[in-house]
């Protein structure tokens, strides 16, 4: 149950890394689009290390990401009825997520290794960043509709998640849906330093993952309860009730 503990945490510790890496490389607020190549250029060349260490905190954030993606999947088998491949699906786009934070980690290394570079260039590899970093929602919406469906599907009396659960992950990932328009906006609150695509997805980004890491941490404990009633029922057991050993 340790690990299952420290990977429900994981989640919990992916966001403070992840926001993390954004005040360390001076992201916040986020470079705008708007900014001209040499504004772009001169912050990377004066935040060269600080920008360095906040890609390698994002590329961490990813590594919890993956724990906490497994110890969902593993919750959601104790859920009787749910076929396998919502597992799997959860599963997939868990670690398809996991790209999403890698790669933009990797492209601001990239990006800050020379910061010497034409403009022009280091604002085209900023561009890459931000994109890749903002723009990915589709993997979370998966993720997320696949663990709401499989809470939705427990029909016992004590469900293992509350069924306000499945309704978190349904609509928290439609929040982050304003992505899509980026590409269009230099500026306003669909850029990708806008109200509607960073802020409040943001804000929404961080509550979902507290709300989902305290439900897990819950389950857990069930499972730990249940499983030492279970022991407890086997001590007691009159061996001669004990079902007899075949070869």
């Amino acid at each position: 149950m340790t690990f299952q503990r420290v990977c429900a945490w994981s989640g919990v510790v992916c966001v403070a890394l992840f926001f993390t890496a954004f005040v360390v490389a001076g992201f916040v607020p986020p470079l705008s689009p708007n900014d001209s190549a040499e504004k772009i250029a001169r912050h990377y060349r004066e935040h060269q290390v600080a920008v360095q260490v906040g890609g390698l905190l994002m590329l961490l954030s990813g590594l919890f990401y993956a724990a906490f993606t497994a110890v969902v999947s593993a919750q959601m088998r104790r859920i009787p009825g749910v076929h396998r491949t919502v597992d799997y699906a959860q599963l997939a786009a868990g670690a398809f997520g996991c790209v999403t934070f890698l790669i933009p980690a990797m492209l601001f290394e990239v990006t800050a290794f020379r910061p010497e570079r034409d403009p022009a260039m280091t604002q085209l590899l900023n561009d890459f960043s931000f994109i890749f970093l903002v723009m990915p929602w589709t993997p979370f919406l998966t993720q997320n509709w696949s663990f709401a469906f499989a809470i939705l599907c427990d029909r016992r009396e004590r469900p293992l998640f509350p069924r306000w659960l499945a309704y978190v992950n349904l609509w928290a990932p439609l929040i982050f849906s304003p992505s899509v328009l980026l590409p269009f906006f230099r500026t306003g609150p669909f850029s990708w330093r806008g109200l509607f695509v960073v802020w409040i997805p943001a804000i929404v980004f961080i509550a979902q993952f507290v709300v989902n890491t305290w439900m897990l941490l819950r389950a857990i404990r069930d499972e730990q309860d249940q499983q030492v009633i279970a022991a407890d029922g086997a001590g007691s057991m009159d061996p001669r009730d004990a079902p007899a050993l075949t070869a």
